[in-house]
């Protein structure tokens, strides 16, 4: 028979072992379902490939690729060209007296006044590339959802005023299309029409936007949006932001509006 002091050091010990084991099974459950929660999706699933596909078709099809697009928007010209396999974007306006032209082709970016080429800071660069950049991205809906770097989503079915949409969400691998993974973006396409409506992102603050004012110009749609924040939701995810459009919760912060739109089919 062993000593008392004994039996309960060896009780103790073994106490020690079973707790210490099962601090070390707790913290592996802890750790897989940390990383079961950060896992991030990096393919398209194919019900959202299907619902963009048939969304891009309704809203201009081929001729996204075939057409040379223009717009005024704030007071300045875009102009788009854009293909499975280069793009070109400009930007021009009047400053000062002076006429300057942008240029963002296949990731380069140049800026021109009065037809020479100028040099720019880090920091000049990056927001206009950024300005350009972004004008286009928007007005290209819903084509540029199928660019490389984009991944998708099926998130599922909501209504909104009436309408069952579905809902996809955006994200993006890498640094594609002037997103950062961080970014996401959620878009809803009408169960009936297969049309792309309201869209929302978290870029720069969170955003809601509905459209209004549909036409078609020369065989591709266009539409112009009210752009709204969050108001007292700000802080919330941009998921949920379609629920608050829903209840009327969302504040209107501008209008989008695109003008004077032009489209050339060169092929």
């Amino acid at each position: 028979m062993l000593p008392v002091e004994h039996a309960e050091s060896q009780t103790s010990s073994n106490m020690k072992a079973v707790l210490a084991s099962f601090l070390t099974i707790t913290l592996l459950a802890a750790c897989t379902h940390g990383a079961e929660k950060k896992k991030v999706l990096t393919s398209t699933d194919s019900k959202a490939q299907q619902i963009v596909d048939r969304a891009i078709e309704l809203h201009g099809g081929d001729l996204y690729r075939q057409s040379l697009i223009s717009f005024t928007f704030r007071g300045k010209r875009h102009t788009v060209r854009q293909d499975d396999k280069s793009y070109r974007y400009e930007r021009s306006f009047t400053e000062g007296g002076d006429e300057v032209l942008d240029v963002y082709e296949n990731g380069e970016f140049r800026r021109l006044i009065n037809g020479e080429e100028v040099s720019l800071s880090t920091r000049k660069l990056e927001r206009y590339v950024e300005d350009v950049n972004g004008v286009s991205y928007f007005a290209m809906l819903p084509y540029k959802l199928n660019d490389a770097a984009v991944v998708k989503e099926y998130v599922g079915e909501v209504v909104i005023k009436g309408n069952t949409y579905d809902k996809i969400k955006v994200t993006f691998e890498g640094e594609g299309g002037g997103h950062s993974p961080d970014n996401v973006f959620y878009y809803w396409f009408d169960q009936k029409t297969g049309l792309m409506e309201f869209l929302g992102y978290n870029k720069y603050g969170n955003r809601f936007r509905a459209p209004y004012n549909a036409r078609m110009v020369n065989g591709i749609r266009f539409v112009d949006n009210v752009n709204y924040g969050g108001g007292d939701f700000s802080e919330e995810d941009i998921s949920t932001y379609d629920q608050h459009f829903e209840s009327g919760g969302l504040k209107e912060l501008s209008r989008i509006i695109l003008e004077d739109i032009e489209v050339e089919i060169v092929k």
